[in-house]
């Protein structure tokens, strides 16, 4: 496995993987309402390459193609963790998890939160995230349950 920055010629497969992902999870954790809604975000081509091009996105891949994805925006909001459906829980989302945790370390951001949804957060809390609050948002008329997480860095030498 090879983890790099995401490009712009990766938006097209990002998008799927994320869909495919959403629609394969979420369904046993959200409503079937819920689960379209958010997979349907794949499909707006100008926020979707927003949402990937606009922080620090890292791509893990292999022969078989894009794995995962995980983001950082500048002030270490975690904007994105997602691992392609057939891969989950195979070391790929931690490993993305660490390049995060890498890439704040040496970025001297002290503080990375996130929104943690039911099945990203177990991911956060193995990682020193704890909630330090829940919020309900709406998307496409749509409401939503999600974590507030966050962690401090330990600072680089």
């Amino acid at each position: 496995m090879t983890i790099r920055m995401a490009q712009e010629s990766d938006i097209p497969e990002l998008a799927q993987l994320y869909q495919e992902t959403v629609l394969a999870i979420a369904p046993h954790y959200y409503s079937d309402e819920q689960t379209h809604s958010w997979a349907s975000f794949a499909a707006d081509g100008v926020r979707f390459r927003e949402f990937i091009l606009s922080g620090t996105t890292f791509v893990a891949t292999d022969e078989t193609g894009i794995l995962g994805f995980a983001g950082i925006a500048d002030d270490g909001h975690i904007t994105s963790a997602y691992v392609r459906r057939d891969r989950i829980h195979q070391g790929i989302g931690s490993t993305l998890m660490q390049t995060l945790l890498d890439y704040a370390k040496n970025h001297r951001i002290e503080r990375l939160y996130a929104e943690a949804s039911e099945f990203s957060l177990g991911l956060f809390k193995k990682y020193g995230f704890h909630v330090y609050d829940t919020e309900i948002v709406e998307r496409q008329g749509v409401e939503f349950k999600r974590y507030l997480v966050e962690r401090g860095v330990i600072k680089k030498d």
